[in-house]
């Protein structure tokens, strides 16, 4: 069984991933179990601005990453989603059901949770302006 563990100590916030394996890894972020890969993807891109994020912020970014792993066509909602933290000055706090509800008006706001890939921060060119958009130009 995979573990995510998270901490906070002296020396400043730390998240460590377990594996079946028994190895130990510490990350900036992580994501385990089935359908999770798309959200280690956002992470991946997203991880170097966490330093500089509020705790709002980051509660956002791990719900983005969470759109993507939601099963099917579901959508993220209070029923299926949670988020904890913990931190300098918070307790460890589990965020679901009717609290976890303003950030997900938030991510609907924002446009994180129609995609289903959890990346919520690009749009396709759709406008169809008759151009050939595989045209060479020399």
């Amino acid at each position: 069984v995979g573990l995510l563990v998270a901490s906070f100590d002296k020396n400043g916030p730390h998240v460590y991933q377990t594996c079946p394996s028994g190895n130990v890894y510490e990350c900036y972020g992580s994501a385990i179990g089935a359908r999770s890969q798309s959200g280690r993807t956002y992470l991946e891109k997203h991880y170097e601005s966490f330093g500089e994020c509020g705790k709002d912020e980051l509660i956002m970014h791990a719900l983005k990453a969470l759109v993507g792993c939601v099963s099917g066509d579901g959508e993220l909602n209070k029923d299926n989603g949670s988020v904890a933290f913990v931190g300098k000055g918070d307790k460890f706090t589990i965020l679901e059901g009717d609290d976890l509800q303003p950030y997900l008006d938030r991510l609907e706001l924002e446009g994180g949770t129609g995609g289903g890939n959890g990346a919520g921060d690009e749009e396709e060119d759709d406008d169809d302006d008759g151009a050939d958009d595989d045209a060479m130009e020399t």
